[in-house]
């Protein structure tokens, strides 16, 4: 976005991506649905100490603005059906096509390995050895070492050499990984839930939305929407907790109520049949087993304090943390180059005279579903107006 922003004002450029694919990185992202933004962009979505940073970006390149760019490149972008996501009507393939169209020219796939300052501007240094002078230089190579997104550290390394500070990189929009075993044995269960961070008694994070059982966790959209959360805090020392609630759209007592209803007309059916009308059989039992419900025992034989126990679980059920799935299964990452460090309305660098920084290797991050795509675009944009003639 940025190159072709460059290319519309007639500036001279030449564009370095190490990969021999353009675009795979983003074809991956949102299950591959390759959204470019949300229905729901807001900078609620955003996250960390410096969310406001994002309002700039968002308001020059809005949602309605992000559409009319594509739509004048000849790409439809639809809504989906599902979280939201705006995606492209023909695939991640049209998008990278689009934005590719006007400066394949100036493309070349070969990698950085290394950028100086000069007295006029900059040595960019190439992995094969050559050299190539430039008055500006926009950074907009990956953060953190996603290597099934074809990411590497490049873009931390680049900006810290030339004087930037970092925030600690943790993978985000990643699956939790938890303690107990029961969960694992429900693979391809998924269920609209609420979730809550909890370190102790304190709430680090809170999301709504789909999440999928799986024999190495917990994924899905609210997992993922507060994993960012979770190594920098576990780092600390914490002790984290998940509290899920597999009710989100009803209050406790209509839960109880249902509950109370379900099994009052039920008495003599095995428990472990009757929650079926009330949650998925699998996860029902589950829930039973760990208020201690023997296997077969019917409704009448359970006592106050099981049942009491069971709606608990259904609200408030508590699950220990133990991580994350990592770098390796992440989508997203935290940390990066520190936004105080950037101009918000350029991305024009505070530290460095000529250098623009855009995209993930950025201190932001945002839920799961086209945020940060959205984000990338529009400061690409931003930097790819402001840089100098």
């Amino acid at each position: 976005m940025a190159a072709v922003q460059l290319r519309r004002r007639g500036i001279p450029l030449r564009v370095f991506e190490k990969q021999p694919t353009v675009g795979g990185k983003y074809c991956y992202s949102a299950m591959g649905a390759a959204a470019v933004s949300n229905t729901g962009l807001d900078i609620s979505r955003f996250h960390g100490r410096h969310a406001r940073f994002v309002s700039d970006a968002l308001a020059a390149l809005g949602p309605e603005e992000l559409r009319q760019w594509f739509n004048q490149s000849g790409v439809a972008l639809i809504d989906a059906e599902y979280y939201g996501l705006v995606k492209p009507l023909g695939g991640g393939s049209e998008v990278i096509a689009a934005l590719l169209h006007e400066v394949e020219d100036a493309l070349e796939t070969r990698a950085v390995s290394g950028v100086r300052r000069t007295e006029h501007g900059f040595l960019v240094e190439l992995a094969d050895g050559a050299s190539v002078s430039a008055r500006a230089v926009v950074l907009a190579a990956g953060g953190a070492n996603l290597p099934q997104l074809g990411g590497g550290d490049d873009g931390y390394r680049i900006a810290q050499s030339l004087g930037h500070s970092l925030a600690p990189a943790f993978p985000a929009l990643v699956g939790i990984r938890i303690e107990e075993t029961w969960p694992l044995q429900l693979p391809g269960l998924w269920m609209d839930v609420r979730l809550r961070l909890l370190d102790g008694r304190r709430e680090l994070a809170e999301s709504k939305g789909s999440m999928l059982f799986t024999r190495s966790g917990l994924t899905g959209e609210a997992v993922f929407n507060l994993s960012h959360a979770v190594e920098p805090a576990m780092a600390r020392g914490a002790g984290l907790e998940l509290a899920v609630n597999f009710f989100p759209g009803m209050r406790a007592d209509e839960v109880g109520q249902w509950l109370f209803r379900v099994f009052g007309e039920r008495t003599r059916e095995a428990a472990h049949e009757a929650i079926d009308y009330i949650l998925p059989r699998s996860l029902g039992a589950a829930l039973l087993a760990r208020r201690k419900v023997k296997r077969g025992a019917r409704v009448m034989q359970l006592d106050e304090r099981q049942r009491e126990g069971l709606l608990h679980e259904m609200l408030d059920t508590r699950l220990k943390v133990q991580g994350t799935l990592g770098m390796r299964a992440a989508e997203g990452v935290t940390g990066g180059v520190k936004v105080r460090e950037i101009d918000p309305r350029t991305f024009r660098s505070r530290v460095v005279p000529g250098l623009f920084v855009v995209g993930q290797v950025l201190d932001v991050s945002a839920d799961w579903g086209g945020f940060e795509q959205h984000f990338a675009l529009a400061g690409g944009f931003l930097a790819g107006n402001s840089v100098p003639q």
